[in-house]
């Protein structure tokens, strides 16, 4: 880990170093107490009102809320007594509030919030040659810029949606998305709050925003977002104008907002390293927390209640122990894991409760554990990598009957997306596969490895179906969903005794057969990579001919239940 910097925690100081602010068209959602850090910055002031009768413009007897923390990015102020603030704004910058719990902000058709000003008088500078659309001139600073809440009933017990990495290239791939993910959800028969969606909204064609934000609209529920590194204006010269498409759509790209006892902070971890840096190279971007997040962040966390639980979600994983196709860490590799964790664990010490999500691995979901090995010493947390709503990719493997395609990850995950239980402080999240119609029971995979003699032919085709001769060291293989090395898995054999099954880092079977099966057709998967859900059981010997059951139980490591039955037959 790198060494923890000495940080600037306002805007005045920021500007006084030379730090120029990452920020990056008009106003999406109108929204006291500080002066202009410079001279070039202006003096936003305005209103958080409560809007009784919603429609955005404060009425007589619609009062002001006192104690919303409204930010420029670094600087974190409060309304006062009235509702009312001031602070700082210098050109190019996002003006934005933090949700509290007890309310809502509104939302506009596509049902993304509006918390934000965008303060951008003259548009995205034309330092490059824009591909796609980009922040337009917003004009002088208004007067006031007012932003109303909504009320709403504090819940300590909800539901979240979270998406890792919809991903989508072409408009066929986006239709894949609509099919695998949003028709089963809308309507949000989940019953979430909000959804959440960690990085990689797109895959480079920006130009798929409008498409996907109206169709995860209709879900029907808040759906916040943070960048990911197909969410770049890859022309950009720099990392300060990187996000100018996402932030058109979106608004800044860090953020945070409240429900019930949990705030969430949203981080834009992808630090791109400019233009020319070589599209396709993985140095083009490395995992960090940019200086003025953490300023702001720290200033962020000033008006948070020590015992709330602190959810962070970013694209790059703050820490993932995933492996390469040897069975090697990619260690602190920094374009997979955040190279200045240490700043933020430094940050976050006050804090007893936090839960980190974040997507970017396309092969592997992974769970570890933060404690003393990364500084820690509170009491420890996990750093959730997810698995993702497109998989390994959505041209890998055979089409389904809706005709997306199986899009499995490399470690044997099915694509899919998380219904995350908030209770008080305490999270559950559950992987929910793709393509199920919100199958909560579907949570792992039996396998027999390898497969009976006597199930495939010389040339490998399906004969049988586990049907056939026991081989020598034949395995009972469940690859557990999402799972991780803190789960108990065990199996019961024939109505005998549940017994521990044993957890290893190896590959999938049925991934490895579903890459020799496709291999060098249009239906293709990736090579097969270590999995960290993978469980193993080996066979007596001497089963009999006949009919064999198997019955596996699952607790993960958030006390949450799961069974499932397999049953294969010995032809002699």
């Amino acid at each position: 880990m790198i060494r923890t910097l000495t940080i600037c925690t306002t805007l005045t100081c920021l500007l006084a170093s030379g730090q120029a602010l990452a920020h990056g068209n008009h106003a999406h959602g109108l929204p006291h107490n500080a002066k202009p850090a410079d001279a070039s910055a202006d003096l936003a002031k305005g209103t958080v009102f409560l809007d009784k009768n919603r429609n955005g413009i404060q009425d007589r007897g619609e009062r002001g809320i006192r104690g919303v923390p409204v930010s420029n990015g670094i600087d974190v102020v409060t309304t006062d007594a009235h509702g009312q603030y001031r602070i700082a704004l210098p050109a190019e910058s996002i003006l934005f509030i933090s949700k509290p719990a007890e309310y809502d902000v509104p939302v506009d058709e596509n049902n993304l919030p509006k918390f934000y000003y965008i303060h951008y008088p003259d548009g995205t500078p034309a330092v490059a040659e824009w591909k796609y659309d980009v922040i337009e001139p917003t004009g002088p600073l208004p007067a006031r810029i007012d932003f109303p809440l909504l009320q709403a009933k504090k819940q300590t017990r909800f539901k979240a949606m979270v998406f890792a990495d919809p991903q989508a290239k072409t408009e066929e791939e986006q239709d894949m998305v609509r099919e695998e993910a949003v028709n089963e959800l809308i309507g949000n028969p989940f019953g979430a709050l909000f959804g959440m969606t960690a990085g990689d909204v797109v895959y480079d064609t920006l130009s798929l925003y409008e498409r996907h934000n109206a169709m995860f609209g209709k879900i029907g529920i808040p759906m916040w977002n943070v960048p990911g590194n197909h969410d770049i204006n890859y022309e950009s010269p720099n990392h300060k104008y990187a996000t100018q498409s996402f932030s058109k759509y979106f608004g800044p790209t860090y953020y945070s907002f409240n429900y019930g006892d949990v705030h969430v902070v949203a981080l834009n971890n992808v630090q791109y390293k400019g233009a020319g840096q070589g599209r396709y190279d993985n140095t083009v971007y490395r995992g960090y927390v940019s200086e003025e997040q953490i300023a702001w962040l720290k200033n962020d966390l000033q008006h948070v209640d020590r015992d709330k639980l602190i959810v962070i979600i970013t694209h790059i994983p703050l820490i993932t122990y995933a492996l390469d196709g040897k069975g090697q860490r990619y260690a602190m590799g920094d374009n997979i894991n955040t190279v200045n964790l240490d700043q933020l664990i430094d940050i976050l010490k006050p804090f007893d409760k936090v839960y980190a999500i974040a997507g970017h691995d396309t092969s592997n979901s992974w769970k570890v554990e933060v404690n003393h090995t990364h500084g820690w010493y509170g009491t420890p947390w996990i750093a959730h990598t997810l698995a993702e709503t497109r998989g390994n990719g959505w041209n890998n493997g055979p089409r389904g009957e809706n005709g997306a395609r199986a899009a499995t990850m490399q470690d044997g995950n099915p694509n899919g997306y998380y219904v995350m239980g908030f209770d008080g402080t305490d999270v559950k999240p559950r992987f929910v596969p793709a393509g199920q119609k919100g199958n909560l029971n579907n949570t792992m995979r039996i396998v027999l490895d390898p497969l009976l003699q006597g199930a495939n032919d010389a040339e490998g085709n399906i004969v049988t179906l586990n049907r056939g001769r026991l081989q020598a060291g034949s395995k009972i293989v469940v690859n557990l969903f999402d799972g991780g090395e803190r789960d108990s898995v065990k199996l019961s054999l024939n109505n005998g005794e549940f017994v521990a099954m044993t957890n290893v880092l190896r590959t999938d079977p049925f991934m490895e057969r579903q890459y020799d099966r496709y291999r060098g057709t249009p239906d293709a998967f990736s090579r097969p990579e270590i999995s960290s859900h993978i469980w193993e059981f080996e066979l007596p010997a001497d089963l009999t001919p006949g009919t064999h059951t198997v019955v596996v139980k699952a607790v993960d490591e958030f006390g949450q239940r799961s069974q499932q039955a397999f049953s294969f037959e010995l032809t002699e």
